[in-house]
């Protein structure tokens, strides 16, 4: 897959796959933005990442 395909793949993750993929809890951040914090946290996390990690995420979670 392509860095693009891979980070297309990470925008579709709903909030249960994001906590299971980065083991960090939602109920860890305000719920008052909406949970904005955590999203923020999870999307930060991933683009940290080498491609190389991002695509073994990938294979692990499909």
């Amino acid at each position: 897959m392509t860095v693009k395909q891979l980070n297309e793949w990470w925008r579709q993750c709903d909030f249960r796959q994001m906590e299971t993929i980065t083991k960090t809890k939602d109920y860890w951040f305000s719920e008052e933005d909406g949970y904005q914090a955590f999203v923020d946290f999870c999307n930060n996390w991933w683009r940290s990442l080498a491609t190389e990690d991002k695509q073994a995420i990938y294979e692990d979670h499909q």
